[in-house]
């Protein structure tokens, strides 16, 4: 069936009879930039399109309920992505690899998000619908462009590292407020995430966030003043969650830095009082 494939002018023309792309149906071809799946797709195999490294652009077909493992893997040259309306799941590793993947969106029908699906993506900022029951361990691991990640629903799982290793990640929202992963770096990632938009969380994770900054205040500042994170300091500053005998210090290092938009919010922080002046529950 592959030999009877054609590509015109680097478009995949995918016969408009067929109903499900089989298991590494297209892998490592790499005369293809675009592929317009047909409405007859209902289905499609693990690494269908896998290591196609000269696509560009991929429109799924409106019924089409699953993205299979794989499917897309190191499809590096992959830049816009059209998700069905109705999909309900990504499975492991669908887009891993596509460093090209600037942008997403996800529609509010999916319920899951996979082990290792946007593993090393070129992802910026990702809004997951609140439909979504559970992203998997790893799912946006090493996405060193993410900077913003909004999870809205309330009962969302997330898993180990999910979203790990992202350098850039200082903004954004997670319902839940922090994932069963205990670890330092998950704390701290979760933490920080919670200061950028204190306002929208529940009582308990501002408990949690509040009780760690109290513990972890050094650790908190090292990295806020290292990435230059106004909107964590934004949030720190609001709430007054420093010390006040510890500001000073901060304001020196930042003004070594000629950073003048941390140095302004801690101003802020000294100048509306601090952590010790108002009582709160840890």
């Amino acid at each position: 069936m592959q030999k009877a494939l054609e590509v015109y002018e680097g478009v995949l023309q995918i016969p408009s009879d067929m109903t499900t792309i089989p298991e590494g149906f297209c892998a490592g071809r790499e005369d293809i930039r675009q592929i317009l799946l047909p409405q007859s797709i209902y289905s499609i195999g693990p690494e269908a399109f896998s290591e196609c490294t000269a696509l560009e652009e991929v429109i799924f077909p409106e019924e089409l309920l699953v993205v299979s493992p794989a499917a897309f893997l190191n499809c590096t040259a992959l830049e816009k992505v059209v998700l069905p309306r109705k999909l309900r799941s990504i499975n492991e590793g669908a887009f891993l690899g596509c460093e090209a993947l600037r942008s997403i969106s996800l529609p509010a029908s999916l319920e899951a998000i996979d082990e290792m699906v946007f593993w090393g993506s070129g992802l910026e900022e990702i809004t997951v619908p609140a439909a979504v029951e559970q992203i998997g361990e790893n799912a946006f691991w090493d996405c060193a462009a993410l900077r913003r990640v909004d999870v809205l629903g309330q009962a969302t799982r997330i898993g180990k590292n999910a979203f790990g290793n992202c350098p850039a990640l200082v903004e954004g929202f997670v319902a839940p407020g922090y994932p069963e992963d205990d670890s330092p770096p998950a704390q701290l990632l979760y933490t920080l995430l919670w200061c950028s938009c204190p306002e929208r969380h529940t009582e308990a994770t501002a408990k949690r966030a509040k009780a760690f900054i109290a513990a972890q205040e050094s650790l908190v500042m090292e990295r806020i003043i290292k990435t230059g994170n106004t909107a964590a300091m934004a949030g720190i500053a609001s709430q007054r969650l420093l010390e006040s005998g510890h500001i000073d210090e901060y304001l020196r290092i930042c003004a070594q830095q000629g950073n003048m938009e941390l140095t302004a919010l801690l101003l802020q922080a000294k100048g509306s009082g601090s952590r010790e002046e108002e009582e709160f529950a840890l």
